[in-house]
């Protein structure tokens, strides 16, 4: 469609999405239109051109070029690209996912979930040999939550197109976790006939902690592994709170938010939010899109908040039931199960991503690094612990070669929370990919006041978890080591 010299040093969000771009080198502005409407940019650095090509992943329902996440891609040498995955709303609204007949649009529907990623592969990796006359010298895919998702929908339908893959907080297992984000609210209005107060959610998280904050020989207010914490919200029916006192009912109730969706006869049908995750309405209304924090709203309230979490409610409404007009508050567990199996034979081999048999990709020699936060708030971890250990079972075990996943205790959705952050996971696959140094380790670290950094800690290959040596300070990464429990 176009493509145009960029001299400034400065590009301007045309869409005043998200934040604009400084201090860039001079580059080649390319933006491609796929029939019928899969939107691309690809950006060609003149300067500082590394020879490499990183692609970037987008948040929630796309609908958005992710210039946020170009720009350094670009200012670190590479060639980058990214794009809309062929609808214009952005973010949370997912009424694309609809025609005006009322029914699914399987064709954004399926643009969204892969077609559009394939396009921008092949599209972008031509435009790169024939801008530098030569093949990049290695290709990146880069993305956390909807991006997570689409880099790992490559690594299953085009195995051979990227070196290396980094997967942050993976959207995988999209037609479950979507549908099982509206089981807090489904529990709270059977049970309860509305939301819990946010100060007794609260409490109740930082009793959780508290109560298994040791379990890891470290006092230190994070989970190294929540999936060993055996707090029973039982033990606080009675205390006062400043939105009063918490009851019986709600304290069972918040048990079967942890314990995450059941059918009518009380068998799995997916997991829960874990005990440290941040419960109840979001005060300062922070949401993310593309791993870019930003204001959000009422639609960006915690998963047991006083409304649903937007993504889900818009997806139930607009790609399960094709219905605009249905309110979550009608829904009954009789409901819910429905719904979700419903989800699940719509959507899961459009964009269910959880293909455990990587195989093709292994065998082109690619990697993928996977990492995800214990205390993620909107897509549940366990999904992708789930994953990874279905990868393991389906290759007959042992996947480090190619595969490798940690676990970052106290870390929300993409980033934030009180845990320590990856500091530079995708330099760590670089240098698996073109060094063959293999991360044994991701180095995190958390910040206090004027950025200054307060505490680091190792992430470590999963399964191990960090364990304290007993020497040191407790804030230090150097004091710790990797063990299997």
């Amino acid at each position: 469609m176009s493509a145009e010299l960029i001299t400034s040093g400065t590009f301007v969000d045309p869409e005043g999405e998200g934040q604009d771009q400084e201090d860039l080198p001079e580059f080649c502005r390319v933006a491609l239109t796929v029939d019928p409407q899969i939107n691309i940019e690809v950006w060609l650095p003149t300067e500082n051109y590394n020879g490499r090509f990183q692609a970037v992943g987008n948040g929630y329902f796309a609908g958005f070029i992710a210039y946020d996440s170009m720009g350094p891609a670009l200012r670190a040498g590479y060639a980058t690209a990214s794009t809309d995955t062929g609808h214009p709303e952005t973010g949370t609204s997912g009424a694309w996912a609809m025609t005006d007949d009322g029914e699914q649009n399987w064709q954004l529907i399926e643009d969204f979930a892969s077609r559009a990623l394939m396009e921008l592969t092949t599209k972008s990796q031509d435009l790169v040999r024939a801008f530098y006359r030569d093949e990049p010298e290695y290709s990146y895919w880069t993305g956390c939550s909807t991006g997570g998702r689409q880099g790992m929908m490559l690594a299953q339908r085009m195995p051979g197109a990227y070196d290396g893959i980094l997967s942050e907080a993976p959207a995988i297992n999209w037609d479950r976790f979507l549908v099982a984000e509206m089981w807090p609210q489904v529990v709270m209005h059977q049970d309860l006939g509305g939301p819990i107060p946010t100060c007794k959610l609260e409490l109740a998280t930082q009793a959780a902690v508290e109560h298994c904050d040791a379990l890891d020989g470290v006092q230190d207010g994070l989970l190294e592994d929540p999936r060993r914490c055996d707090f029973d919200p039982a033990t606080l029916v009675g205390q006062e709170t400043p939105c009063g006192v918490v009851t019986e009912a709600e304290a069972a109730a918040l048990q079967k938010i942890w314990d995450g969706p059941r059918a009518a006869d009380g068998s799995f049908l997916w997991y829960g939010l874990e005990p440290g995750a941040p419960l109840g309405d979001d005060p300062a209304g922070v949401g993310s899109r593309g791993g870019v924090w930003e204001p959000g709203g009422p639609g960006w309230d915690r998963l047991a908040g006083t409304n649903p979490f937007l993504v889900s409610d818009e997806y139930i409404k607009y790609f399960v039931l094709a219905d605009p007009d249905w309110d979550y508050r009608t829904l009954t567990y009789e409901g819910f199960e429905q719904v979700f199996r419903q989800s699940q034979e719509m959507f899961n081999d459009v964009i269910g991503t959880d293909d455990p048999d990587l195989s093709e990709f292994r065998d082109a020699g690619n990697k993928v690094l996977l990492w995800h936060g214990w205390d993620d708030r909107m897509i549940f971890p366990m999904g992708t612990v789930d994953y990874y250990e279905r990868v393991q079972d389906e290759l007959g075990g042992d996947v480090t070669d190619f595969a490798r996943l940690f676990m970052a205790p106290g870390v929300d959705h993409c980033a934030g929370g009180p845990g320590p952050q990856p500091v530079d996971p995708f330099e760590a696959l670089v240098n698996w990919v073109e060094k063959g140094e293999a991360p044994e380790q991701l180095l995190a670290s958390g910040s206090g006041e004027d950025d200054q950094v307060v505490r680091t800690r190792p992430l470590c290959l999963y399964p191990a978890v960090a364990r304290y040596t007993g020497e040191g300070s407790t804030d230090e990464a150097a004091n710790f080591e990797c063990v299997l429990r």
